[in-house]
């Protein structure tokens, strides 16, 4: 089947070496190139470099999903199917133009999660299960109709990456079996069931302080799930101190939310509403990823300070 591949994160690569083992690869669509770091240097998206690795081309990088050169290039290029991972919202004049459509494949299962961070938000809510959705793409923001699903479940200490990572080689497991049925005719598209749907919002900086007055376990859930970005923190002596590692201690309400309540070699406990919250990994301000025990060799923090 010739496929145009769409996307412009890490999480698709390993569908895309899938689809090259069984497919043609008539056309790569991804974001152009951005200017990152100090000096601002060029940045080509990791699907851009992989493309250019791979000899897989032409690859496009349109400004614009909208403009009558890109969709005459796509239209030249007579794929079978669209494939789109992790990538923007595609008009109508690009999302029908091959004979199979264009299909998605999503990191949670839908309806539940809809939007640009299923993952973490996953993680955030508390989720004991994920997985990948492929389904067609239409007008809405992930509501089209479902050609396949994969589930599994969300480790109890799991974080984004590692989840991330899992989702991703799941996608890559899953794509060519469910483009061979859709070749075939052997499946359906469900629809879905739109009552059950929750959205998954892009995370943001202001999202990242601590609020101490929530339950152990919603911090706890919050501090997995902002990992690598925005990562959480509360301040401590008008400095910020990153929370990177955490596990909850089962208590009563023994302090004001936010008072350290006991400090060992490897950890210090926060009072919550309710639980404890034990930190056992920081980032203080300005400084390394450090273990809490290498931290407090060097902090003052003590027994009824409170971090806000």
């Amino acid at each position: 089947m010739n496929i145009v591949f769409m996307g412009s994160a890490e999480f698709g690569l390993p569908a895309l070496e899938a689809l090259i083992q069984k497919h043609r690869i008539c056309g790569i669509v991804t974001t152009p190139a951005k200017p990152q770091g100090r000096g601002l240097k060029l940045s080509e998206s990791p699907v851009a470099v992989f493309a250019e690795q791979h000899n897989l081309g032409p690859v496009l990088q349109p400004d614009s999903l909208k403009s009558t050169e890109f969709i005459n290039t796509l239209q030249s290029l007579n794929a079978d199917l669209f494939v789109v991972i992790a990538f923007r919202i595609l008009p109508r004049a690009v999302f029908s133009i091959p004979k199979y459509g264009t299909i998605n494949i999503h990191a949670s299962l839908l309806p539940r999660f809809r939007g640009p961070a299923p993952i973490h938000r996953a993680i955030e809510a508390g989720e004991q299960c994920s997985g990948i959705t492929i389904f067609r793409i239409d007008e809405g923001i992930d509501t089209g109709e479902i050609l396949f699903q994969a589930s599994v479940d969300i480790g109890s200490m799991e974080t984004t990456p590692e989840l991330y990572e899992r989702l991703s080689r799941l996608g890559a497991q899953s794509i060519n079996d469910a483009i061979m049925k859709l070749d075939s005719g052997e499946t359906a598209y469900l629809p879905q069931d739109h009552s059950l749907s929750c959205k998954a919002p892009k995370l943001c900086k202001e999202e990242a302080r601590i609020d101490w007055t929530l339950p152990a376990e919603t911090i706890f859930n919050k501090i997995r799930a902002f990992k690598p970005f925005p990562g959480t923190y509360c301040m401590s002596d008008n400095k910020r101190l990153g929370i990177d590692s955490a596990l909850v201690v089962d208590s009563a309400n023994v302090a004001v939310p936010g008072t350290i309540t006991s400090i060992g070699d490897t950890y210090f406990d926060v009072a919550c509403n309710p639980g404890l919250l034990r930190v056992v990994k920081v980032k203080p301000e300005g400084r390394r990823m450090m273990d809490t025990h290498d931290y407090l060799l060097g902090s003052r923090l003590t027994e009824g300070y409170r971090l806000t």
